[in-house]
């Protein structure tokens, strides 16, 4: 009589290989070099930055108003608040900030996408001052190079279409600041307008001016006349 076996263990999981570090089942992604915020669904992205320029300004953003108001729902919700702070368009309180303001103004906004690459892509400008308007396949070079992942990695793809969606309002040719935006705020007196309007120029860190002098000379042949004007002009003008 065949002895018989031991029953396998009831609920023992079932052999399988070990899930990969990036499956999508995970409850969280690998952590990505660059700390970038990015969705999986850029075009609704695209789709609620476009939806910002011509709704009302809320006193503050959630899930309902992004439903309501910029047309995205769902999962593809979620990481867009995430992403409006990271770029600054967003406080840290989910209330909208001058930077939202300012793209919703046709004039501004171009300037105000700029700034939100800026702030929320760092390591990419850190490569190439005018990132924005590089190609695309540059743009990915450079993602591959912070990651350390593949070109033909989805985040890749992910990441770059987080920032093209913000790209994609600014014009062809708009470098605007190399530097972030530096309100009056932080010159109360206006020094530093004052500086540019003033035609000048710097000699060992301080400001000289330049000055354009008609001089009208008498008709005379008196040599001595011409001699007192310049000798004046020496001694009072030309220090």
């Amino acid at each position: 009589m065949a002895a018989k076996t031991e029953p396998e263990a009831k609920g023992a999981p079932a052999s399988k290989a070990p899930a990969g570090v990036d499956d999508p089942s995970n409850a969280k992604r690998r952590p990505v070099p660059g700390d970038f915020s990015y969705t999986t669904t850029p075009g609704k992205l695209k789709s609620a930055l476009q939806a910002m320029t011509v709704a009302d300004r809320p006193e503050h953003v959630d899930k309902d108003y992004i439903s309501a108001y910029l047309g995205v729902s769902g999962g593809s919700a979620t990481p867009i608040p995430p992403i409006l702070r990271k770029t600054g368009f967003l406080g840290s309180d989910n209330r909208p900030t001058d930077r939202w303001a300012r793209f919703q103004s046709e004039g501004s906004r171009a300037a105000a996408a700029l700034e939100g690459l800026r702030q929320g892509f760092p390591e990419i400008f850190k490569r190439h001052t005018y990132a924005h308007t590089l190609e695309d396949s540059k743009i990915k070079d450079i993602l591959v190079e912070i990651t350390g992942r593949s070109k033909s990695d989805q985040v890749i793809s992910q990441i770059f279409g987080t920032f093209d969606a913000f790209r994609s309002f600014i014009p062809p040719g708009f470098q605007g600041s190399a530097e972030p935006k530096n309100d009056d705020a932080d010159d109360p007196k206006g020094r530093h307008k004052q500086d540019e309007e003033v035609e000048g120029f710097k000699v060992n860190g301080k400001l000289g001016l330049s000055y354009n002098i008609n001089i009208v000379l008498p008709e005379t042949t008196n040599v001595a006349v011409f001699n007192a004007i310049f000798q004046s002009l020496r001694q009072n003008l030309l220090i």
